[in-house]
């Protein structure tokens, strides 16, 4: 396609343009160039991104009375989001010779990729087994919030609020899963060189990889800071 090329030549949106000829338009008619800018500028909206799936975009319907002056050179395409995913972008066409004009057309877009969904209900404070979640296809324009797109991302993590069954697992649902509960005996490790020490403590609060904890000694009931690596394992600096 004319359009595709265009895209390929240049790598750019804004600008971009298509040779629709020098006659009148009318709404049909600009809905038709619109549809045609559309085709590439969608393909390479994904790319740009590094996304797969596929993108179907609508132009609503215009007003009919719609009757723009002729158009000697070809017509322009901005969209005003600047390569940004959004349920409806607003795309500037412009004429720049004779009689100049420049108009606003809405177009509405569905992102359709394949992201995490729960394949079950899953309770808040549960922690993600493989079988809780799947892939599916779903709108992501849609979605308000960071969505997963791999399944690696979900599993072993804690959920923070339920998920209902088909729902779309987002980031803000989601928290790294306690390695550590206060109360419970762990190893603390402290090394420096070819030095290590291990020594036993109560944990003081609740601990997630990489969180700051207080721990007790349970040898000389001095309390320490240390970092959460492991289940039931926590290092100190020396």
């Amino acid at each position: 396609m004319m359009v595709r090329n265009l895209l390929k030549v240049f790598g750019v949106f804004a600008g971009l343009l298509i040779n629709t000829g020098a006659h009148a338009l009318d709404a049909a008619g600009l809905t038709r160039s619109v549809e045609r800018f559309m085709a590439g500028y969608a393909d390479n909206l994904l790319a740009r991104h590094g996304r797969t799936g596929r993108i179907e975009y609508s132009v609503p319907a215009l007003d009919p009375r719609l009757s723009l002056a002729d158009c000697a050179s070809p017509l322009q395409f901005e969209p005003r989001e600047q390569g940004q995913f959004s349920a409806r972008i607003n795309l500037q066409v412009t004429c720049n010779s004779g009689n100049s004009w420049s108009v606003y057309v809405p177009v509405d877009m569905n992102v359709w990729q394949r992201v995490v969904i729960a394949a079950r209900p899953i309770a808040r404070g549960q922690d993600i087994g493989a079988g809780d979640v799947r892939l599916g296809e779903m709108n992501t324009s849609r979605l308000n919030g960071q969505y997963l797109t791999s399944l690696d991302k979900a599993v072993g993590m804690n959920v923070r609020r339920p998920i209902a069954q088909g729902g779309a697992l987002l980031m803000e649902q989601l928290e790294a899963p306690l390695l550590i509960k206060r109360g419970e005996l762990v190893t603390i490790s402290a090394q420096t060189g070819v030095v290590a020490v291990k020594m036993q403590g109560t944990a003081l609060s609740d601990g997630r990889r990489g969180e700051q904890i207080r721990i007790k000694n349970q040898a000389t009931s001095k309390i320490v800071q240390a970092e959460v690596v492991a289940p039931g394992l926590a290092a100190v600096p020396m």
